[in-house]
């Protein structure tokens, strides 16, 4: 598709969404004057700062700085990227998709579409035994001794594939599908005496995306033989380490809370949610995958995990909350009584129980802590060392000072030690860990200097790589002011002459910016941008239309140079600790670091120093 055609396709589904009618069917608005306010659904507060401009079609939240058109609402709601986006809308309005450009993405497209109505078909089939038929009796038998309700089973569209190896493959071939093209959905397989289903009396709990599309089943078995659950196999749909089941029943209430639990099983999920505990998901599998982790910190950056309570069960999942730390999710676990799962927990001991357990969730390090003193069994001064030995790389993870030093509290008093005693193991190995990464000691190397370390907040000195950052970024700033009026390009063209951009996104936007400038209306329209681009632009004209303060110019150019400086000053810093001893090009680099804080003071009176 060409870039007019896709213009004019962006357009008619923008026409055909219009913005407050679509954000109104996740936030509850109410008029004020010319605009709707609400409460924001991307951030935690109790008094309404999120506002939706009719003629304008923008948002716009003055609490977390989060704004842009109605593509992009539904990108952060549904976790889409922009094309996703586009034709989730384009669905939503009833206007028909684009034709792709290759041949290759139009046979994908359709395979994956084909693939989502065999399993929406299948998934009403299997609801429809479970609720209507006399096959269905074991079933719902087996729901009502599990105590799950009939709501649930509805709202999670619960259903059973009968004891019969051609339920499904008869129905496929009444409505005329391929059975050979059905057979990638994975619900059916090819024997040899020909097609049959892949699940026979298991009660059957459909996997969905997170817009709510069934793209995989798991079952559980009802009558005897092996395995006891069985999950789709991988297909152009559904890879196990990439879903996160009842994601799509959850989204609303993580958002909502701040937070997700994460449990082992359906039933597990099940059970939660019918007891009020909406912000759950089941992590199909104990070990958590970094997709999954990823699929949650769309959500929320906070994490509870709720796993079986055996030690076996805890050494397995260790890696999959590591994966979810390294993510950017906080992690906090769940310590079950021995024997129990949330499910079994649940329906003994009622909602109240299982509250009280999370509300006493333990942080990560505190739950490895754990983990390691009762697999040691620290009874003897080697075991007690044992211990204090595993600890020493959770200490090295954690890089604020007063945190560390309450675990190192922690570590002395379940082994009853000093934290002398600990705190000089921790330096032992901080040092031995230096020396790898580092052949000499930074402070040594710029003594003469002033004392330089990473500042919090500043971007690091490889320009092009970091991440988009909040609102308030000079080099967004900067792109606001750009966008206000062509005069402003023309000056912080020349102002940040020489200066390197941080943010590889904010960087091409202001190359893009310069290409177009010649452009006959300011700001230039939308459609002169590429798609990967055209959201960070709806987000700056948000903030420029709604009302956010118009930056200082001036002072955003100053601040990108301060920052360019702090960046060449640790740069330089760098290289003096990677010189040798006396040597000229020590001498060299030293020199050269004074000049900078020189410049620095002299450009910058009132700065102090990196701290």
């Amino acid at each position: 598709m060409d870039r007019l055609k896709q213009e004019e396709f962006i357009e008619e589904v923008k026409a055909g969404n219009e913005i407050t009618s679509v954000i109104g069917e996740y936030v509850s608005l109410r008029k004020r004057g010319s605009s709707f306010l609400g409460l924001c659904p991307f951030h935690q507060e109790k008094t309404p700062s999120f506002n939706v401009n009719p003629e304008k079609q923008f948002f716009y939240c003055f609490g977390c700085g989060t704004g842009g058109d109605v593509i992009n609402f539904i990108m952060r709601m549904e976790n889409l990227t922009f094309p996703e986006a586009l034709n989730w809308l384009a669905e939503r309005a009833g206007i028909s998709l684009p034709v792709k450009e290759t041949p290759a993405e139009q046979r994908a497209q359709k395979e994956r579409e084909w693939l989502f109505r065999l399993h929406k078909l299948a998934a009403l089939y299997y609801r429809k035994i479970l609720t209507e038929t006399p096959a269905g009796n074991k079933a719902r038998a087996y729901l009502e001794e599990r105590g799950i309700t009939p709501a649930a089973a509805e709202e999670f569209l619960l259903g059973y594939a009968p004891d019969s190896w051609t339920g499904l493959v008869d129905l496929f071939q009444k409505k005329n599908l391929s059975l050979q093209a059905a057979e990638k959905s994975g619900l059916i397989l090819r024997g040899e005496k020909g097609y049959y289903d892949r699940f026979r009396d298991r009660l059957l709990f459909p996997i969905s995306n997170p817009q709510g599309r069934v793209a995989a089943f798991g079952g559980r078995l009802l009558g005897e033989g092996v395995p006891k659950y069985l999950n789709s196999p991988e297909t152009p749909l559904f890879s196990k380490g990439r879903y996160l089941y009842g994601l799509f029943q959850a989204k609303e209430a993580i958002r909502r809370e701040g937070r997700a639990v994460v449990v082992e099983g359906y039933m597990d999920l099940l059970q939660a949610h019918q007891a009020g505990f909406k912000n759950v998901v089941a992590a199909l599998g104990t070990a958590l995958t970094r997709d999954q982790a990823r699929a949650l910190r769309r959500y929320t950056e906070y994490a509870v995990i709720a796993f079986d309570a055996d030690l076996a069960g805890q050494a397995a999942a260790m890696r999959g909350l590591d994966i979810l730390k390294e993510n950017g999710l906080q992690v906090q676990v769940v310590t079950l009584p021995p024997g129990e799962d949330p499910d079994s927990l649940l329906r003994k001991e009622g909602p109240g129980a299982f509250r009280q357990l999370l509300e006493a969730s333990k942080d990560l390090f505190t739950f490895k802590l754990d983990y390691f003193l009762e697999k040691a069994k620290p009874g003897t001064p080697e075991k007690k060392a044992q211990v204090v030995k595993a600890i020493l790389p959770l200490l090295a993870e954690e890089e604020n000072m007063v945190v560390r030093e309450e675990y190192i509290r922690r570590v002395a008093v379940r082994l009853e030690v000093s934290e002398e005693a600990v705190y000089t193991e921790w330096r032992k190995y901080a040092r031995a860990q230096r020396k790898k990464k580092q052949p000499l000691d930074i402070k040594r190397k710029s003594r003469n200097t002033n004392d330089i370390t990473h500042p919090a907040g500043l971007p690091p000195a490889a320009p092009g790589k970091t991440e988009r950052e909040t609102p308030s970024h000079p080099e967004r700033e900067v792109l606001r002011l750009c966008l206000q009026e062509k005069k402003n390009l023309e000056r912080i063209k020349e102002a940040l002459s020489g200066i390197d951009w941080t943010v590889e996104e904010y960087r091409l936007f202001f190359i893009r910016l310069l290409e177009v400038y010649t452009a006959e209306s300011w700001p230039p329209p939308a459609s002169l941008f590429p798609a990967e681009l055209r959201s960070l632009y709806t987000e700056l004209q948000a903030e420029n239309e709604l009302g956010l303060l118009p930056p200082d110019l001036d002072g955003c150019c100053r601040r990108l140079r301060q920052l360019q400086l702090s960046r060449e000053i640790r740069q330089i810093q760098q290289e003096v600790a990677a010189a040798a001893e006396d040597s000229p090009e020590l001498h060299e680099k030293l020199a050269l670091l004074n000049k900078l804080h020189r410049q620095m003071r002299e450009e910058f009176p009132s700065f102090s120093g990196l701290r």
